[in-house]
């Protein structure tokens, strides 16, 4: 009789176990992937741009990301574009918003030689501009500001309404081109703005890309 109540009390404690490994992966928090995202695409997926302190410098040439405060004068020399929290700015680039949803799309155009390059006027290289680098007294109408170079052109992808609060951010779902200071090019769409693992937190970017594009 004890042997037999051994048996089934090791049986339950087994299950128990079991159970308790497999709500592991529910409970934990998940923290942030690592990047650059492993994947055998060009992509970047939910890089952390939730802070207005920072800029993140993405060299899309080799698939690498590295994060520096806004005002960080040493900055590596090799980066293609920098985001903060949604503004854009590049290294020497000039860039242009397209009519095309899908990377998919432009370059099966570019494989039929139905695409047609835009002209050198259409393409919008940085200007001078700001961004926002303190928010925290947003509900009383004040927002520290700080003078940097942008692309308005690469910054149209994600609309910004603070006429309500929370914003309302409304993504253009366009592709965009980036021609780079060595002449070639890349096109890059962004697909996403939140986390879906942190509450939909806003300010995790995430984008695919297809370079060199010829």
């Amino acid at each position: 009789m004890k042997k037999r109540y051994f048996i089934i009390t090791r049986i339950v404690i087994g299950v128990l176990v079991t159970m308790l490994l497999s709500c592991d992966d529910i409970y934990d928090e998940p923290s942030d992937m690592p990047l650059p995202w492993p994947s055998a695409e060009q992509s970047f997926s939910m890089v952390n741009c939730t802070s207005y302190q920072t800029w993140t410098y993405f060299n899309l040439h080799e698939k690498d990301s590295i994060t520096l405060n806004y005002n960080e004068t040493e900055i590596p020399i090799n980066w293609d574009i920098a985001i903060h929290r949604y503004d854009i700015k590049t290294n020497d680039a000039k860039a242009i918003e397209t009519n095309y949803s899908s990377l998919e799309l432009l370059k099966a155009d570019i494989g039929q030689g139905t695409f047609q390059m835009p002209s050198d006027d259409q393409w919008k290289a940085d200007v001078d501009g700001r961004i926002s680098i303190d928010m925290s007294q947003m509900m009383t109408g004040r927002i520290v500001y700080y003078d940097s170079k942008v692309n308005t052109e690469l910054s149209k992808w994600l609309q910004v309404d603070t006429s309500a609060m929370p914003p309302i951010y409304t993504p253009s779902e366009k592709v965009y081109l980036i021609r780079f200071a060595d002449n070639t090019i890349c096109a890059i769409l962004f697909t996403g703005f939140s986390n879906p693992n942190k509450g939909n937190i806003k300010g995790y970017i995430s984008f695919d890309y297809e370079y060199p594009l010829f």
